[in-house]
């Protein structure tokens, strides 16, 4: 039927006419810089910014000064928020309202803090395998992105500017164990940890989801760090790919 709308996901790939990339993910270590990148990033594409819900997570300044009590929770907390925003992403490019999306972290890195999380005992194993079950029911409604940003920066680096922007729930944290034994800032020991989880996690999508590490050890212009992604990734969408899994 001519002029009749295809159906979503199927023969985009061959349409020489779509933009590319039109949902992009920023990912990296708390810290290395991904809300202002977003912010910076959106702007020079003309793409809507998506958004990390730090300020209206009613469990992280909990979480910092009991994890044991409130990691889980706020992980399913979260799992939950970034299901919502994906959504409103991919809805919204493909209503037309949005040219194209840049996300401050995605639901499926999500993993990479449960399984930190899990692995230092903050959440016990019934608590992981709950998580894991209801993330895989999630991702088969989120399609992957066209394309991960990662900002690399050390855990030194990134615990320096932790420290520097001063947000009131990372300076006091519990994390060596007993509620009310608490500590400057989140300690860097739990960066490291974390930092080699997304270098884990890198190693998973990298062969299936357009990846680039982009040096953000010193903080570059966007015109220059687009430059740069631009040159490292495939010009075929991964965005418009079926959702049949």
């Amino acid at each position: 039927m001519s002029g009749a709308r295809k159906p979503y996901g199927v023969g985009l790939m061959e349409d020489q006419s779509f933009e590319f990339p039109r949902f992009i993910c920023v990912s990296g270590l708390i810290g290395v810089g991904k809300s202002t990148f977003t912010t910076k990033l959106a702007a020079h594409l003309g793409y809507e910014p998506f958004y990390e819900p730090v300020d209206e997570n009613p469990y992280l300044e909990l979480f910092y000064k009991e994890p044991t009590k409130y990691a889980y929770p706020m992980q399913e907390w979260l799992k939950h928020r970034r299901f919502a925003a994906y959504q409103a992403a991919t809805w919204g490019i493909r209503a037309g309202r949005f040219k194209g999306v840049v996300m401050d972290r995605s639901i499926h890195e999500d993993t990479v803090f449960a399984e930190i999380n899990a692995k230092i005992g903050t959440i016990d194993a019934l608590n992981f395998g709950t998580y894991l079950q209801g993330f895989q029911d999630f991702q088969i409604f989120c399609p992957e992105p066209d394309v991960y940003v990662y900002l690399d920066a050390t855990p030194e680096e990134c615990h320096k500017r932790i420290l520097e922007r001063a947000r009131p729930a990372e300076q006091q944290t519990g994390f060596d164990g007993a509620p009310g034994d608490a500590q400057a800032g989140i300690p860097l020991d739990y960066l490291r940890t974390l930092y080699q989880g997304y270098q884990d996690w890198l190693k998973v999508i990298s062969p299936r989801i357009p990846t680039v590490k982009l040096d953000w050890s010193q903080y570059k212009t966007v015109e220059q760090a687009w430059k740069w992604v631009e040159s490292q990734i495939d010009r075929r969408s991964r965005f418009t790919r079926s959702l049949v899994i």
